[in-house]
Order: C-alpha cells, then structure tokens, then sequence
C-alpha cells in the first residue's frame, strides 16, 4: 500500500467547491423568492428607492448562510463517504 503525498491545497479546493455550490444555490432560491413574489418580497423590491442595496445585501446574506450550509454539507456528507 502506497501512500499518496499531502497536498495542503487539497482541503481549501474542497472547501470552496462545497462553498460556490452553496452560494450559487442561495442566490438561485434568493432569485426565485424574488421573481414568485414570496410574502411580496418581488414587490418591495421593485417599489424601493434602494431595490440595488436591498438586492445586494439580500445576495449577500443569502450567499453566506448557504455558502456555510454547502460546506456543512460536504464535511458532513461528502468527505465520510469519498474514498
């Protein structure tokens, strides 16, 4: 049995892998709240002086809580089961 060499970029590669699939799923949901019109989220936005800001800090916000769930995701679930 040969052992493979330590690669310290290993981890960070799986990491942001797990975080941008996390990212790109919060904004899709973000994205589809706004456009169904969820609790008239899609007509606040659109009716504000602000929708850019409001838009953005909602990206943002939905971007880290998902972002953090992909990673939670992939130490959890992912990385017991990879060989």
């Amino acid at each position: 049995m040969t052992r493979t060499p330590y690669d310290p970029t290993r981890l960070i590669r799986f990491l942001l892998h797990h975080a941008a699939n996390g990212v790109a799923a919060g904004w899709t949901v973000l994205l589809l709240l706004i456009w169904a019109d969820v609790g008239g989220l899609g007509s606040l936005l659109w009716g504000s002086d602000q929708r850019e800001l409001a838009t953005a800090i909602m990206a943002g916000a939905f971007g880290v809580t998902f972002g953090l769930v992909g990673i939670v995701y992939g130490v959890l679930v992912v990385l017991p089961n990879s060989d």
